[in-house]
């Protein structure tokens, strides 16, 4: 007897869960790793940093996070021709692996010829693995929705994707807390740690898991029925979402640099006594996606079942208003900052902020790559996919290269900027949206919601 697919978000297919909790070890140690370096740069060298000054952090982690997201144009590039999304998620893993073990190694007081050497190798090998993996990973999951077209791919992506904040919340909490309480040095080796147990994952399941999905590169197939049945415009629609998405990814990542050292100089992180590390309060716009995607996949499924579709347009204007948004909240910690006898402002501004980025995030993410993954051409999908990187790429290069203004134009003045930069882009996304039939249609799912 055949058995029907579930539309649950709970019952899909098994490589699914596979692939979204290697991609949980992977964003474990991305993101143990990354909520350490600017505050292991721009830390003193008694206090175990390199001390370099805020402005030289802030930029070396924009060009750091700029190429990390930039390269999987290039990985999705090898994938789709040489590799397959299976060994470039292989090799990838290995790389970030190598990269986060280099830091390890070069915080135990080495020459500084030789520690900065180490330093540059370690973060180079952690771009380069992204590079390779991301791309490979993402289309990965759209293959196993090519073969089995039956379940709802947005579903598989929400899982994907919050394994992705999951994996960001415990690496940041673990690694992240772990290297700014008792030495940078332990936090890197956990994130390397993270990183080896994905890959041991990974090898072991991904055989009787996914058989042979994802093992040989679709770019030398002919061209698919599916490809030539796809809408006209399926590469302008997809490009169109890309270029927004650059907007978003430079204020949303401002919290990895500015916001970051905000709290950590101006916010009172004091409960019950104890005094939170400022790395943990990158994990509440995470923890916030994780428990708001399946909420908003629930009503997005029954709005569709009315015949009421939200589609990815209208998901990526809500969510650059709701950074928007969560920019007036920091507002209102600088001016409470600024009239406080102590200078310092409550936390809960930070936590409503980022609360907000959790909304944007949950609006942007699946919605979007599952899009891609769908309107792509086979041939192209780790490409393309790979090219919407890019533009988050950009955008973390961006938040690190405008980061080094916030103090010449004051923090209230650069929150207005970049507000002004979200509520523009959401009103010009908003008009060319409505002027064009063709583009709606191109991106409106068939599936039960819209992705």
């Amino acid at each position: 007897m055949t058995r029907t697919p579930s539309t649950s978000l709970w019952k899909q297919p098994a490589g699914v869960y596979l692939v979204a909790a290697a991609e949980f070890w992977e964003r474990f140690s991305y993101y143990g790793m990354v909520a350490l370096l600017v505050l292991f740069l721009s830390s003193a060298s008694a206090d175990g940093g390199l001390g370099w000054s805020r402005d030289q952090a802030l930029q070396a982690y924009g060009i750091f996070a700029g190429l990390a997201f930039c390269l999987p144009a290039a990985g999705g590039w090898l994938a789709d021709r040489w590799l397959g999304e299976r060994k470039g998620v292989l090799l990838g893993g290995f790389g970030i692996f190598l990269g986060n073990l280099t830091l390890f190694i070069m915080t135990w007081g080495l020459q500084d010829t030789l520690a900065s050497a180490l330093l540059f190798l370690g973060l180079g090998a952690i771009i380069v693995g992204t590079g390779l993996l991301k791309p490979a990973i993402s289309t990965l999951v759209g293959r196993i929705y090519d073969r089995q077209p039956e379940y709802p791919r947005t579903a598989g992506y929400t899982i994907f994707l919050m394994c992705i904040w999951m994996g960001s919340v415990a690496g940041t909490l673990l690694a992240g807390a772990l290297g700014e309480m008792i030495g940078f040095r332990w936090g890197f080796l956990v994130s390397a740690l993270g990183m080896g147990a994905g890959l041991v994952l990974y090898t072991l399941k991904a055989p009787p898991l996914l058989g042979d999905i994802g093992l040989k590169p679709t770019a030398a197939s002919a061209q698919t029925a599916s490809e030539a049945t796809r809408p006209p415009l399926a590469l302008p629609a997809i490009l169109l979402l890309t270029a927004f998405t650059a907007v978003y990814a430079t204020a949303f990542y401002q919290k990895a640099g500015v916001l970051t050292l905000m709290v950590k100089s101006t916010t009172d992180r004091t409960i019950g006594g104890v005094e939170l590390p400022a790395s943990v309060f990158l994990t509440v716009s995470t923890i916030g996606f994780v428990i708001l995607a399946p909420i908003f996949e629930i009503l997005l499924t029954r709005l569709a079942a009315r015949s009421i579709r939200i589609d990815p347009y209208l998901k990526q204007i809500g969510a650059l208003v709701a950074l928007a948004i969560g920019y007036a909240f920091f507002q209102g910690a600088v001016a409470q900052s600024a009239h406080a006898v102590t200078g310092l402002h409550s936390a809960w501004w930070i936590v409503a902020g980022y609360l907000c980025f959790s909304i944007g995030d949950v609006l942007i993410w699946p919605p979007q790559i599952s899009t891609i993954s769908r309107l792509a051409p086979p041939r192209l999908t780790g490409l393309l996919i790979g090219v919407w990187y890019v533009t988050v790429g950009i955008g973390n290069y961006l938040a690190g290269f405008l980061g080094v203004y916030a103090d010449r134009l004051g923090l209230a003045s650069y929150f207005t900027l970049i507000q002004t930069g979200l509520l523009v882009a959401a009103a010009l996304l908003f008009i060319i949206r409505a002027r064009s039939a063709a583009l709606r249609a191109a991106v409106q799912s068939p599936e039960g919601s819209a992705a």
